[in-house]
């Protein structure tokens, strides 16, 4: 026995709702997320300054020469840098996340799937390499920039 053609219609009118409810749930979920990996690039940066004022202020009075406090004040800066970029790469995962749950809440609507940029699949190594190389990633530049400036006056190089 074969269902009937309205309720045919309505099972899939039914189902259509039921994923477009999934797609945003999870397009919610990923928001979340994405901004939980956003507030811990901040919260690192923001540690990242404060240990390096203190390990300046510890090296200023220590009998050590430039070199040996330039590697542990850099060290301590690629640290962080890998933390933040490892942070940057998920972040930028849940965004791809979102624009392919917001992809599949349009095809549920029936308004097709418009794919944005962001939703486009990277490959491994690209998308690690732009999570090193940014322009978030710059901070860790130029605190070592100014870093290197304080132990060097400090220091008398």
């Amino acid at each position: 026995m074969k269902p009937e053609p309205s309720r045919a219609v309505e099972n899939a009118a039914e189902r259509r709702r039921f994923e477009e409810q999934v797609a945003w749930k999870e397009v919610d979920q990923l928001h979340a997320a994405t901004l939980q990996f956003a507030n811990k690039c901040l919260e690192l940066k923001k540690l990242c300054v404060a240990l390096c004022t203190v390990l300046l202020v510890w090296l200023a009075d220590k009998n050590l020469r430039f070199v040996e406090c330039a590697v542990l004040a850099l060290g301590l800066l690629v640290f962080f840098w890998l933390a933040d970029a490892q942070n940057f790469y998920y972040q930028r995962k849940t965004r791809r996340g979102i624009a392919a749950a917001l992809g599949r809440a349009r095809l549920a609507r029936g308004l097709g799937n418009s794919v944005s940029p962001l939703g486009l699949e990277k490959d491994a190594v690209n998308s690690v390499l732009s999570s090193l190389l940014n322009t978030s990633q710059l901070f860790y530049f130029y605190l070592g920039v100014a870093v290197l400036v304080a132990l060097a006056l400090t220091h008398h190089a």
